[in-house]
């Protein structure tokens, strides 16, 4: 969820550095306190040599590859003794959103948590790990909403065995996707061009894949493989005209309407270099707030160069805490 998904309890530690890996590589970033109370993030890049894939690699077809490339990033840190805040594909997390009696103990919701979670994967309560993430509720309310995320287990042993075999702890997983968003509004805070967040908004990653992503709400994204900007035609309105009818599309399948006009209220760019291929006014149809990233700006890196989205997975992932 927000803070976590699922954690093991190994004592305080010093540090938490957030990361992503993929077949590309493994990304790690660290979040160093400086003395004006501000952080700087540290970056480091290990390429696995694996070829690129734009999503993190839960299926660990290549351990061998992967857990020597986190090693190596690791030692890049300098050594220091940390906990991975991971951010695994968001197709491998369930998520869902459900009415509890209010006044339940922890306890109790944690029980709930894994029967919900039960009845939506086809395994044993033990074979399942569950977090759950309660809202604000009023006191006089009978009832309350919680949040719950699970996953099979067996995919968090596997990642926490890369992560043993490369000497570090694995401490938090979460979903790249609410990563991304984490990330994207603190890049924009950074940048001192953060103005109240309105929801629903999007966010377009360009790199060397593109991803589109919808927060319907802070805790609710869905993604999508974006293609048109891809696409390299000799007629530029022809060009913008698919890419906006592409996003446009994806904004229906995540339940959005242009019925008032435009279907989010704000919407993120975030690019990887000086000059962005989906310029504003393309996407001025989706929304009239419309603000650029360059998430390199506010981060200290070593020469290595990470794929965008796995830096902003990464970054995501290093704000998070171990309690």
């Amino acid at each position: 969820m927000r803070d976590k998904f699922i954690r093991w309890f190994t004592g305080a530690q010093p540090f938490v550095v957030g990361a992503w890996w993929g077949r590309a590589g493994v990304c790690l970033v660290r979040a160093k306190p400086m003395d004006n109370f501000q952080r700087v993030m540290e970056v480091v890049y290990e390429p696995c040599g694996l070829g690129f894939a734009n999503q993190p690699d839960t299926g660990l077809s290549n351990r061998g590859e992967m857990v020597n490339a986190l090693r190596c990033a690791a030692e890049r840190l300098g050594g220091l003794e940390f906990t991975l805040a991971l951010g695994i594909p968001s197709g491998d997390v369930f998520t869902k959103n459900i009415e509890i009696p209010a006044g339940l103990t922890t306890k109790q919701i944690e029980q709930i948590s894994v029967v919900e979670a039960v009845s939506n994967l086809p395994v044993p309560p033990e074979e399942i790990c569950a977090d759950f993430l309660k809202h604000s509720a009023e006191m006089a309310a009978h009832t309350e909403r919680i949040d719950i995320a699970f996953c099979k287990r067996g995919l968090i042993d596997e990642l926490g065995i890369v992560a043993e075999d490369a000497g570090v702890v694995l401490s938090v997983v979460d979903r790249d996707i609410q990563a991304v968003h984490d990330a994207t509004l603190w890049c924009a805070n950074a940048q001192g061009s953060l103005k109240p967040v309105e929801y629903p908004l999007g966010i377009l990653i360009e790199g060397d894949e593109k991803i589109f992503i919808v927060s319907r709400n802070a805790l609710d994204h869905v993604s999508y493989v974006f293609k048109s900007a891809d696409n390299d035609p000799s007629d530029l309105v022809v060009t913008a005209d698919s890419v906006s009818k592409e996003l446009q599309v994806y904004c229906r399948r995540a339940g959005l309407n242009f019925e008032n006009g435009r279907a989010l209220n704000q919407l993120f760019l975030v690019v990887d270099a000086d000059s962005s291929t989906v310029a504003a006014s393309t996407v001025e149809s989706l929304s009239q707030d419309t603000l650029e990233i360059h998430p390199t700006t506010f981060v200290k890196g070593d020469g290595s160069i990470s794929p965008v989205y796995g830096m902003m997975v990464a970054l995501g992932m290093a704000l998070r805490k171990t309690a």
